[in-house]
């Protein structure tokens, strides 16, 4: 019983680290004016409209229970809006992975902590997800415009996502630098989670050796 709710804790604590991740740093909108350096501002908004409508996007991006997403400064095709609503489902897997495995994670870790003062999921689940940004990063670094497309392919079954800013001029809001540092700063939090992760857990099970 103890060796699989440890097993199910350190996967709950590695896809808590992952889900909650991508939706931290989605949801961190004010990074908005230092991550979308070289955007083009092709109908000339305002520097409060461009940040409303990404706000917008992103709201609609992470919160289920918005299910329409309008831009009152920007027209939108019906292409552009169901790759919107693709994306979005995409999206939820990580909230929704990130809040179920968190839930999880907490519930069974706090049994073994009481019931056999056992920490080790800690340390294990910060371990696995460690190595996730390790492997992520190297493709990133090496060509983010080939991992971007290859990102697409997995995840889509259709070329929707390659917007024509004549039709969804929000593409020109949305640079590729943008993605570039939404995804550095995810792996970047992913990195520190785990190593806090692993420090807990072992400075625990020192704790619990010590008693």
């Amino acid at each position: 019983m103890k060796r699989a709710a440890s097993v199910l804790a350190s996967i709950a604590v590695a896809g808590a680290i992952l889900g909650n991740s991508v939706t931290a740093v989605l949801a961190a909108t004010f990074s908005y004016p230092w991550f979308s350096g070289g955007l083009v501002n092709s109908y000339g908004l305002s520097v409060a409209e461009m940040q409303e409508n990404y706000d917008r996007v992103v709201h609609y991006s992470l919160f289920p229970w918005i299910d329409e997403l309008k831009l009152d400064t920007l027209p939108m095709s019906a292409s552009g809006s169901q790759h919107f609503a693709d994306a979005k489902q995409v999206f939820q897997v990580f909230v929704q992975m990130g809040l179920i495995c968190l839930a999880i994670a907490l519930i069974v870790g706090i049994w073994l902590w009481r019931k056999h003062r056992s920490s080790g999921f800690l340390t294990a689940g910060g371990i696995i997800t460690l190595a996730t940004p390790v492997l992520i990063a190297v493709p990133l670094l090496l060509d983010f415009d080939r991992s971007f497309v290859v990102f697409h392919e997995l995840f889509f079954s259709n070329d929707l996502w390659i917007f024509d800013p004549r039709t969804d001029p929000i593409i020109d809001y949305l640079p590729e630098a943008l993605f570039m540092r939404n995804a550095f700063a995810i792996l970047a939090l992913m990195i520190t989670l785990s190593v806090g992760a692993i420090i807990w857990g072992r400075a625990a099970g020192r704790s619990a050796s010590a008693d």
